[in-house]
Order: C-alpha cells, then sequence, then structure tokens
C-alpha cells in the first residue's frame, strides 16, 4: 500500500539503507520498502552487483543485467519507481588514463543496467581520493560532460546527479560541485544535495564535544539562503535525507572507530547514518531547518529519498528491512506533519 501523505513529493529511499546486500536479499528489502509506503526505490549497484553472483555461468555483463531484470520485476510488483542508479564512484579527475578509460567502459554497462531497471539517472559522487585526481575545474568538467554526453546518445537519455560527498579530495560542498555543474552547462548534468553532507561541512563537527560548530546555526541560515539564490530548482535532479547520531565521546584519536587512514566524516557517515525526528538513536542535526528552506524559500517540488548508512544494516537479522522501512516512513509522517507538506501545492511559494 502506497501512503500518498504529500503529492508534491513522492518519497523514496535507499536499497542499501534497508540492509547491506551481503546480509539481505532484494526480494526482501523492495517488499520491505513497499509494504511501509514508499514510492520509490534508489538502486545500489552492490544489491544487484551480489545477486548477480548466482548466475555463475553467464558472463559478467550477463549476469548483471539479468540481476537487474529481477531488481525491475520486484519493483514494478511492488509499484515502486527506481530513482536512481548508484554510485559511479571516483570517476571526476583521474589522472592515469588507463584508470579513466576502465571507467569509461564501466559507464557503458550502467547505461544498460538503468535502461533494465528503467531510471534515466546515475548518481556520481565527487572523488574521495588525492592520490592520482584533480582538483581542477577544467579537467572535472572535461570528465564529466564525457559521461554525459554519452548518456545523451542513449535512448531514453541519461541524466547525471553530481553529489558533493563532505570528505571528498576536492569537492566537498554543493558550491563546488554546483561551479562543475554550471560550467558545463548541460541540461541532463545536475546536483544530488544530501543533507548530511552538508551539515558534516558546516554545521557539525563530531570532534568536538558539543559535536556543533561554533556559529553553526549561522553558518546553516547563510548556507541554506545562497543555496536558494544561486541554484535554479530544477538543476538539482535528486534530495537525499538523513540525519546521524551524536556521539557520546568526539571522534579522535581516542575513539574506538578512529582510524588516521579514513577521513572523520566517513568513519561518522558509515556507522551512525538516522532518520530525521529519530531522537532515541541520538539524531541531532537541524534537517527540518534544510527541508524547511528547501520548500518554502527555494521552491523545491519532486522526489525526496532517505540515503543512510548505518553499522546495524550489516546486521543478519531478517527483521532488518521491515525496521528500517518502518522506521523511514515514521520519521516522513513526522516531517509531513511538522513542515506541512502534505499541502503545499505545485507552486513556487
Amino acid at each position: 500500500m502506497v501512503y500518498a501523505i504529500a503529492p508534491q513529493f513522492p518519497i523514496g529511499i535507499a536499497s542499501l539503507s534497508l540492509g547491506r546486500a551481503s546480509q539481505h536479499d532484494l526480494a526482501e528489502k523492495i517488499h520491505a520498502a513497499s509494504a511501509a509506503g514508499f514510492q520509490g526505490i534508489e538502486l545500489f549497484y552492490e544489491d544487484i552487483e551480489l545477486h548477480a553472483r548466482q548466475y555463475s555461468n553467464d558472463s559478467f555483463e550477463e549476469s548483471i543485467l539479468k540481476s537487474s531484470k529481477v531488481f525491475k520485476s520486484l519493483c514494478d510488483e511492488c509499484n515502486l519507481k527506481v530513482l536512481v542508479l548508484q554510485p559511479f564512484m571516483n570517476y571526476d579527475g583521474l589522472l592515469d588514463p588507463i584508470e579513466h578509460a576502465q571507467q569509461i567502459e564501466k559507464i557503458k554497462l550502467w547505461f544498460k543496467i538503468a535502461k533494465a531497471v528503467g531510471t534515466d539517472l546515475i548518481l556520481v559522487p565527487s572523488n574521495f581520493y588525492k592520490e592520482g585526481t584533480t582538483g581542477d575545474d577544467d579537467q572535472i568538467v572535461e570528465d564529466l560532460l564525457e559521461i554525459v554526453e554519452l548518456g545523451e546518445k542513449e535512448s531514453p537519455q541519461v541524466r547525471f546527479a553530481y553529489e558533493a560527498i563532505s570528505w571528498a579530495a576536492h569537492k566537498n560542498t554543493w558550491q563546488q560541485t554546483w561551479n562543475i555543474v554550471k560550467k558545463a552547462n548541460h541540461p541532463n548534468l545536475g546536483l544530488c544535495l544530501d543533507t548530511f553532507h552538508i551539515v558534516a561541512r558546516i554545521w557539525a563537527d563530531v570532534t568536538r564535544e558539543s559535536g556543533v560548530r561554533p556559529n553553526a546555526n549561522k553558518l546553516l541560515a547563510a548556507d541554506l539562503k545562497e543555496c536558494a539564490a544561486e541554484v535554479p530548482v530544477d538543476k538539482v535532479f535528486l534530495i537525499q535525507l538523513s540525519d546521524a547520531e551524536r556521539l557520546p565521546q568526539p571522534l579522535d584519536a581516542a575513539h574506538e572507530w578512529f582510524s588516521p587512514d579514513t577521513p572523520t566524516n566517513m568513519i561518522w557517515s558509515r556507522n551512525t547514518r538516522v532518520f530525521p525526528y529519530e531522537t532515541d538513536h541520538n539524531a541531532y542535526l537541524p534537517i527540518e531547518k534544510i527541508v524547511h528552506s528547501w520548500v518554502y524559500d527555494w521552491g523545491y517540488r519532486g522526489w525526496m529519498s532517505y540515503e543512510l548508512y548505518h553499522r546495524d544494516l550489516f546486521d543478519p537479522s531478517p527483521s532488518i528491512p521491515h525496521d528500517f522501512a518502518a522506521r523511514g516512513m515514521k520519521s516522513w509522517e513526522i516531517m509531513v506533519q511538522r513542515l506541512g507538506l502534505d499541502k503545499v501545492g505545485s507552486e513556487k511559494i
């Protein structure tokens, strides 16, 4: 059953956020999303890749496409739209021409996957790695335009959402990714905005005992005002929502999760993302403020999707997909009520 409680804002959830592929089957996750009332699902590549291993007599590409068709069939059965295929990782700014060429071959397979599952959108996170990459704007624009122009030749055409990852090597704020998208100036290249990555750069600081930066609220208000003024709303192809746990102690060298080789925000993200309003899970980020600004100041209308990573998603318990799906829908119902999203019309407010 689908609960269309906010017609201008259909709600989705990432397949990864219903249990990691190593522990949870495609079918149970998709059925859980549908039963909870979600209308769409983000396809994480790991879900079809692990599922494809059962087709051991087929070539790699054949097995991946078989798995993609199973995913689409399950989504059709559950009346779920596939919002996006993701993440096409660590592509932008590669310096090694061989690595770049390998990624170009990979994207050609991803076009086939996208077509098989019925989505026209691929998400490209900003590159994590400093070594072997460049942050040069012109090079990154050239790289993104190369895959965008290949996607333009597909039928239907494939669009790309470029996302600022908060621990990325070069482009870790929405302002930086927007600058790239603006320079590229192609209708099939837009942004993905993720509440976690925005807050992790300008509001939160898990290396501090408070978990919050000095002047955090002023910084966030200025950031949201800038976004509403600078970014045309139709250049945002995907909105992702998640909160995160306030840690009981700073994530510094004394913390059990600390690793000198892993960015702090990445450790925090991979272990603790939760749904907005989940104060019982120590959620504390100002997600409601962000969504309010996006809807009422900026005029965003369209899909929103929950994307969260959490250590519990590796738990093999069969209840995990349904538990996370139910938690996600409870969060969404609170957000709809608190922000009056069910009363928002199609016009920009």
